[in-house]
């Protein structure tokens, strides 16, 4: 395939085995620092055309910084079938810079290869990740902020944003602000007031009526879903809404029914039950998750405010720093378990067994 900038200079792409449900990365030949991503046909919008175009230009003029370039892989040029000014020029997608060597965050969660520590490292660094996203003069919000657009770097832990063509932007043009909305989504890492709303409105992500001044998507948003892959780090891929029927309390109930348990997890989150920090009739924590207070105290006051607090509130959820602080302070008081087992640590002030040796033997 050929394809070619805006500018005419053209592109020979080769098809790979990577993609997604969006469209497939392709090589550039005479550049394999780069990958094109092509579009499928249907998803080849004007507004999409225009997000990446905004993208080019903000990367062309220096709009952001080396410290947001360094962990967002921005689309750098906008990609067409034809040069500019020949026939019908089809948008097709984008160039990006090619990562290697990483690991998605969601096997990051269970990775056996990185120690506990590593795993609250690479907490920490999701934390940068967030706020060097919110920090930029643009005032760009993740949107779809899943464990599959997410990267780990084992080496480092660092983390970094690879499919950033749904971020949500705003155009500044004429003096009106013109909203690139993100339009997709993965709905255990959305939000509850999100949930909420396309509900009230019946409708979608893609169809759903929003403007620059109500936008679906926003720094609260995005902050739910930062706190969501934190833990989920810290509690070995747990969902904060993930939870069991307990049946120690079920037994005293003979007239009660497991299979009436509701352990939805999207209801749970509308309704803010962090099963974790909350006693909640006949569920409990599920057992592969380490126990909630092996956290330190002020790793739980966040999570709380964030999963519960929050549910009613978005405002009160923590922000990038004070996130990154507390983990700080709880990456300094993990020591590597008596238990001896490689990776294995746990906070000098927990007094129980390890409890990775206790989720081990689950298996």
């Amino acid at each position: 395939m050929i394809a070619y900038d805006i500018n005419g200079r053209s592109y020979s792409l080769n098809e790979s085995n990577l993609g997604g449900g969006e469209g497939k990365l392709y090589s550039v030949a005479n550049h394999p620092e780069l990958y094109a991503k092509i579009f499928k046909e249907e998803k080849r919008t004007r507004g999409r055309e225009a997000k990446i175009l905004e993208w080019e230009y903000m990367f062309e003029a220096n709009e952001l910084d080396k410290n947001f370039s360094d962990q967002v892989v921005i689309p750098r040029k906008c990609l067409y079938s034809q040069k500019s000014g020949q026939n019908i020029q089809t948008f097709l997608g984008y160039l990006m810079e090619k990562q290697t060597s990483f690991k998605v965050l969601k096997d990051v969660y269970v990775e056996n290869d990185l120690s506990y520590a590593q795993k609250v490292w690479a907490a920490r660094n999701l934390c940068i990740l967030t706020n060097r996203v919110h920090s930029a003069q643009r005032g760009i919000t993740i949107g779809d902020y899943n464990a599959d657009n997410i990267v780990i770097f084992p080496q480092t832990s660092t983390a970094k944003f690879i499919d950033v063509d749904s971020f949500q932007l705003t155009i500044h043009r004429s003096n009106k602000r013109i909203l690139c909305p993100c339009t997709v989504g993965v709905p255990e890492f959305m939000a509850p007031e999100i949930a909420r709303r396309l509900k009230k409105e019946k409708t979608d992500l893609e169809n759903v009526d929003q403007d620059a001044d109500n936008p679906v998507f926003n720094k609260y948003t995005d902050l739910y879903a930062m706190a969501y892959h934190i833990f989920a780090l810290l509690m070995n891929g747990s969902s904060p809404f993930a939870s069991m029927a307990n049946m120690e309390e079920i037994s005293q109930h003979p007239s009660k029914n497991v299979s009436s348990i509701d352990i939805d997890q999207f209801h749970a989150a509308e309704k803010g039950e962090f099963v974790f920090a909350r006693h909640l009739l006949f569920k409990k924590a599920p057992e592969y998750a380490p126990k909630y207070k092996m956290l330190s105290p002020e790793l739980r006051k966040l999570f709380e405010r964030a999963f519960i607090e929050g549910a009613k509130n978005p405002k009160v959820r923590p922000e990038a720093k004070e996130f990154y602080d507390a983990l700080t302070e709880y990456l300094e008081s993990l020591e590597e378990c008596h238990c001896g087992h490689y990776g294995h640590y746990m906070p000098s002030t927990y007094t129980g067994e390890c409890e990775w040796c206790r989720i081990e033997n689950l298996k």
